[in-house]
């Protein structure tokens, strides 16, 4: 239990009066739990989704819950892909471009990043059909945060300094697939209750589970060739990534599938 309440405390902005040291022991037990996370930082933006969904439009909906999935995590992993994309498109020597990801200023690169993530999110959650939209709101964290696990059970720290670095590198497969079975039970679980046939369930959930562990694991291995390994930026890179993915194959399910 206290590894999910570090992860709560340390991914979103959920004010938990409950102080847990940050050791490396609950730092790596906490992934397995990152799924659930995913999906308890998803339920704001569920909320204020169905109420603008029905009161007013699907594309106003659409964009309240995506600023609200942005304050639930206070922008962390944004600044995570605008880093990294700053980082990796100066096409600079590998010190140079991790100094650039470390750097708080915010360049060119990194806000078409920032524009082009959060415009993506709010295109395709406006596009789902139906029950979809809101079922992607809920689901698209979960995703993410799971694609997370195995982007960083792939790859070591990019950088040899002491710090989160320490922990990241004690990732193994063990975390990442438990984490994978419990955003698969996640995933079914809401498939049911969304009404989606339960001979089709199943398929669904793995349809939406295998893409987005297949992006992050493939580019943990691009930035072992580009940085020689991972950072926290490109952690959080790693979840925007996968949740635009997610956004993108749920709407092509919805629209054809279901």
């Amino acid at each position: 239990m206290k590894a999910l309440i570090l992860m709560i405390q340390f991914m979103t902005r959920f004010p938990i009066p409950i102080t847990v040291e940050f050791t490396a022991t609950h730092f790596v037990q906490g992934m397995k739990w990152m799924p659930l996370v995913g999906m308890l930082a998803a339920l704001p933006g569920a909320l204020i989704f169905f109420l603008a969904d029905t009161c007013l439009s699907r594309e106003t909906a659409a964009l309240f819950s995506v600023i609200m999935l942005i304050t639930v995590t206070g922008g962390l992993h944004l600044d995570g892909i605008a880093d990294t994309a700053d980082g990796l498109f100066s096409y600079r020597s590998r010190e140079r471009m991790l100094e650039i990801m470390r750097d708080s200023t915010l360049g060119t690169n990194g806000v078409i990043a920032l524009v082009l993530t959060i415009f993506l999110k709010f295109v395709l959650l406006s596009q789902i059909t139906g029950q979809g939209a809101l079922f992607a709101v809920i689901a698209t964290p979960i995703l993410g945060r799971t694609a997370l696990t195995w982007h960083s059970a792939c790859a070591r720290y990019a950088r040899d300094v002491r710090g989160i670095g320490d922990y990241v590198n004690q990732m193994g497969l063990s975390q990442a697939l438990a984490a994978t079975a419990l955003s698969f039970a996640l995933l079914l679980l809401l498939l049911a209750l969304f009404g989606v046939s339960a001979n089709l369930v199943p398929a669904v959930a793995m349809l939406l589970l295998l893409p987005p562990i297949a992006l992050a694991t493939g580019f943990a291995q691009y930035l072992k060739y580009r940085l020689g390994g991972i950072t926290g930026d490109t952690i959080g890179a790693s979840i925007e990534l996968a949740e635009i993915l997610s956004f993108f194959i749920i709407t092509l399910v919805w629209r054809y599938i279901l």
